[in-house]
């Protein structure tokens, strides 16, 4: 999905225009309008723009003062200027600003059409050039130095804490960063692997890197590291240079957001590779980094089961250690628990069941007494605490006797425990269906109640991914996957049955139905109702009176 802008001082230009653009049917391309400079500058507080079409000679700040705007802020977006000035002098400011193209007003429709063309054209080549695959190949062994890697991992985990040689051993290792400002985080995973080897993944993920560092690069300073073999953190801060990110931090967490659904869309279209991402919604110092990336991480964890490649920030939506009594086997037995863990995170009942009877099967657990204990007290453990964390913990401890779980002092308890922990299961498998079944309707709900109350307002899916807190492309793929139909769809569906109810209940002109149900201009609407029912407008209202 790209989105481009529309901006003009005159309404019935910019109406005109994304009629235009709309009929012309761009794969995948959402139209947005502006009536000013200030207005098109809102948008980008909200949103990136892949394409702008604007007029140069505006009240206020000129096209081009909004050019240079954009692309301190927003470097990768193209700008088409339409104008009625054939000046040499704009045309060469324009280019050197790394303009798209320079139209006439005078030269049309295809010409218009024609340039955004060239745009789209643009930014798929940029995405083949910029993810650079061949070149994370070539350089699989040159990825972040094996000390970089360490050090931050530590940090993350809390495994050391900033002191009076910090920002000197960050010099050392030539890591950018400045300790006194504060620094943005954000994870991404893998959402699943095909057949490939461990040297294979290595490289998917360097690319990853790679496209990330190539979005991101020109206006911030970031490091990533690699964990949890599908996991990838990124620490952000902005560059001196970029004033507006460095003064405003919220700036910066929306610029980060909305650049990681490009990498998010590059990645899935060049690597083939499904990713989640989860975005810290506000800065934090390096004291207090470790809990922020365990912030994250549970983020991450309590919304797998929502499905694949989830954008996500921490503001949407272990177990018990053991002393190392047999080493191998206890090793083990924590694998085996964190393969619990995921399948309880991930909905996958049958596998939860099949793993679990493993367990009770194993003969080595079933001949010692000590590693049933651990093994009770870790699976207990994960069990409970998942299920607080996902707040179901007094549905289980209604259903479960604890004290019968725990006790290994008669014969056959270790099946009567995995028995129990089975049903905890059921329980637990049951109470997330229903819990996201009912947000999921409700979601739905909310969402259709605003398009049919709000008709000639804003229905963009930035303003609806507002609506309900979430990325506007996530929002997009959740909403059809949850009913079956886009969202444009739904909207354009609801346009057309309200437009038929007022042709055949009122007397109001065809015009002013186009400009309630929400079209840019009644010859647009002409053509989409006759396009959609076989009747013009008229006819219908006469069909229907007869």
């Amino acid at each position: 999905m790209r989105r481009i802008l529309i901006v003009d001082d005159e309404p019935f230009i910019v109406n005109g225009l994304a009629g235009m653009i709309k009929e012309a049917d761009f794969t995948e391309l959402e139209v947005y309008k502006a009536n000013s400079a200030a207005e098109a500058i809102q948008w980008f507080e909200r949103t990136s723009m892949d394409i702008v079409l604007t007029d140069i000679s505006m009240p206020g700040m000129n096209g081009l003062e909004l050019q240079k705007r954009i692309v301190q802020q927003w470097p990768r977006s193209k700008i088409i200027f339409l104008t009625g000035y054939n000046d040499f002098s704009y045309v060469k400011e324009a280019i050197h600003h790394r303009a798209v193209d320079y139209i006439l007003k005078t030269e049309g429709d295809q010409a218009i059409l024609a340039a955004v063309n060239k745009a789209m054209e643009e930014l798929n080549q940029e995405i083949e050039r910029g993810a650079q695959f061949e070149k994370a190949q070539a350089q699989l062994h040159a990825a972040l130095p094996f000390l970089q890697k360490e050090y931050l991992l530590e940090l993350l985990h809390g495994e050391l804490q900033p002191n009076s040689t910090f920002q000197k051993q960050m010099n050392e290792l030539s890591l950018t960063f400045v300790e006194s400002d504060p620094v943005l985080l954000f994870i991404g995973k893998v959402d699943e692997w095909s057949e490939y080897s461990s040297a294979d993944k290595a490289l998917l993920l360097y690319g990853v890197q790679n496209i990330a560092d190539e979005y991101m690069k020109s206006s911030v300073k970031l490091e990533s590291i690699t964990y949890d073999k599908t996991r990838i953190a990124w620490l952000i801060q902005p560059l001196a240079s970029n004033h507006d990110l460095m003064i405003d931090e919220r700036r910066l967490a929306r610029f980060v957001l909305g650049t990681v659904e490009r990498i998010q869309q590059t990645c899935k279209e060049l690597l083939k590779l499904k990713l989640s991402f989860v975005v810290s919604s506000e800065c934090c110092t390096w004291f207090n980094i470790s809990d922020r990336f365990e912030e994250l991480n549970r983020v991450m964890r309590r919304n797998f089961g929502m499905g694949h490649e989830l954008l996500l920030t921490d503001v949407s939506a272990e177990m018990i250690s053991t002393t190392p009594l047999k080493d191998s086997q206890t090793k083990m037995l924590q694998k085996q628990t964190s393969q619990l863990e995921l399948c309880l995170v991930s909905g996958q009942q049958i596998e939860f069941k099949r793993k679990l009877m493993e367990l009770m099967n194993d003969s080595d657990i079933r001949s010692d007494a000590d590693l049933r204990l651990i093994a009770s007290y870790q699976l207990l453990s994960m069990i409970m605490t998942y299920a607080m964390n996902e707040g179901f913990l007094k549905v289980v401890m209604e259903k479960t006797e604890l004290n019968r779980l725990l006790n290994q002092d008669s014969q056959g308890t270790w099946e009567e425990t995995i028995i129990r922990l089975i049903e905890i299961g059921d329980t637990l498998f049951k109470n997330k269906v229903g819990m996201t079944n009912q947000h999921s309707r409700s979601l739905v709900t909310r969402i259709k109640k605003y398009i049919d109350e709000n008709l000639s307002e804003d229905l963009s899916l930035t303003r609806l991914g507002e609506l309900v807190s979430l990325n506007p492309f996530y929002l997009s793929r959740l909403y059809k996957q949850l009913t079956g139909e886009g969202l444009s769809d739904t909207i354009m569906t609801a346009r057309l049955a309200e437009a038929k109810r007022l042709l055949k209940d009122t007397n109001d002109k065809v015009q002013d139905i186009a400009t309630k149900v929400g079209f840019e201009s009644a010859a647009y609407f002409n053509r989409f109702f006759k396009k959609s029912t076989e009747y013009t407008p008229q006819a219908y209202r006469e069909y229907y009176r007869k």
